[in-house]
């Protein structure tokens, strides 16, 4: 009994030894930095015939030391992984600077999730440091999207060798029987949305503000995405150095924005960035040009005399319409040249606008009936057309009477 006490207490102290000189090495090594903490996104295990196994969490490598390796929202790598064969292994892309060949910084690219670039065993005070690369010609690892595990093989040529990263390895096949290891991530692959059929509509032009609706599609390849902001700039300028306008980022999942405040003969250029639900962005995007007219529309403007005619009255439609030329100036459209008038005396929405009359200037016309009427005057110039409605309410003539002597 005592001997087996004795072998128990022996066990308990090579533990404590173990991790005391564990925990000694790491603060010599400086290995504070390597707490990437275990909220880290990757975990699990890869393996490697030279080494072993390689724990990329400590929350599945065990151990009293806060370790882990995470994916940011770039796809860059950091952290540390642990072997218990060759100590720690940096993701971090401030340690892998000169590495033999390449682009040193590990990355997931964001759009077909393959890994490259380096780690590197970090031996410290033994003399040796072990790159290891992610990607080769004809090798590499990759993370699937839709199980979110590592898949493939990375190398070393130096003592570590072949590293499988999951057991179910497409070259090799499902080998899981005999241990079932792989590399995980809980990192959300979204990838960036996009917008397309971008289109410039102008709207009213007879409003001064030269409203011009810019519209789009919404486009993500992550299905159920659904856009959750966007943001729109326009500028006289190509290059967007002062843009005109620019809301900022507004959140909707409208694919439309109309601009105001436009200047007159100007041609704008206009660029769009869609966020997803998820706050990935799509990057600007240009849309199709577009140039404003050269000055205002027809500004259409009259008024009836007298404004309640009685039936079969002359009523006199006093015209103050105003037209503008290409510097701006103002001018009565009755004396423009190549300014139309088109009168409607009794306009009905559903029947549409009949042309009663082609006179510029004062119009006049007379009711048959007592009722009242929407009389619409429409003004085209040059570049477009503006219309007008006033209404007229008809009256009954009062009766006549003179007087009889008695």
């Amino acid at each position: 009994m005592e001997k087996n006490k004795s072998k128990i207490f022996s066990l308990f102290t090579l533990v404590a030894i173990l991790i005391i000189a564990t925990l000694l090495l790491l603060n010599v090594q400086g290995i504070k930095k390597a707490q990437a903490g275990t909220g880290d996104n990757v975990s699990g295990w890869a393996w490697s015939e030279n080494i072993g196994w390689i724990s990329f969490n400590n929350t599945t490598g065990g151990g009293g030391v806060n370790y882990g390796v995470n994916i940011g929202s770039d796809g860059i790598f950091s952290g540390y992984a642990w072997s218990e064969n060759i100590g720690w292994i940096s993701f971090n892309q401030s340690e892998l600077s000169g590495c033999p060949s390449g682009t040193c910084r590990a990355e997931v690219n964001l759009s077909n999730y393959e890994v490259s670039g380096w780690a590197r065993a970090l031996a410290y005070g033994g003399g040796w440091d072990g790159w290891i690369k992610l990607r080769g010609s004809n090798y590499g690892v990759k993370i699937n999207d839709a199980t979110q595990e590592f898949e493939g093989w990375a190398w070393s040529d130096m003592v570590i060798g072949w590293i499988s990263f999951n057991c179910n390895n497409p070259e090799t096949g499902n080998v899981c029987s005999p241990s079932d290891y792989k590399v995980k991530t809980s990192f959300s692959f979204n990838n960036s949305p996009t917008a397309t059929d971008l289109k410039v509509t102008p709207l009213d032009y007879c409003i001064n503000s030269l409203p011009t609706s810019l519209s789009w599609s919404f486009s993500d390849p992550d299905p159920g995405d659904t856009q959750g902001a966007y943001q729109v700039q326009v500028d006289n300028n190509s290059d967007f150095s002062s843009p005109e306008v620019n809301p900022g980022k507004i959140y909707s999942s409208s694919g439309a924005y109309t601009a105001s405040g436009l200047s007159y003969k100007t041609t704008y250029y206009w660029q769009l960035k869609v966020w997803d639900n998820n706050d990935a962005d799509s990057g600007w995007i240009s849309g199709p040009s577009f140039t404003t007219p050269l000055h205002r529309y027809p500004d259409p403007d009259f008024i009836p005399s007298p404004q309640n005619p009685s039936v079969d009255q002359v009523v006199e439609f006093i015209d103050s319409s105003k037209c503008y030329n290409a510097v701006g100036s103002e001018y009565l459209c009755r004396n423009g040249g190549g300014v139309s008038y088109q009168w409607d005396f009794d306009y009905d929405a559903e029947e549409g606008f009949t042309i009663d009359s082609t006179y510029k200037g004062n119009a006049t016309t007379t009711y048959a009936t007592s009722e009242p009427y929407t009389v619409r005057l429409r003004i085209t110039d040059d570049i477009g057309t503006c219309s007008t409605d006033r209404t007229v309410n008809v009256t009954l003539p009062l009766p006549e009477w003179w007087e009889i002597a008695p």
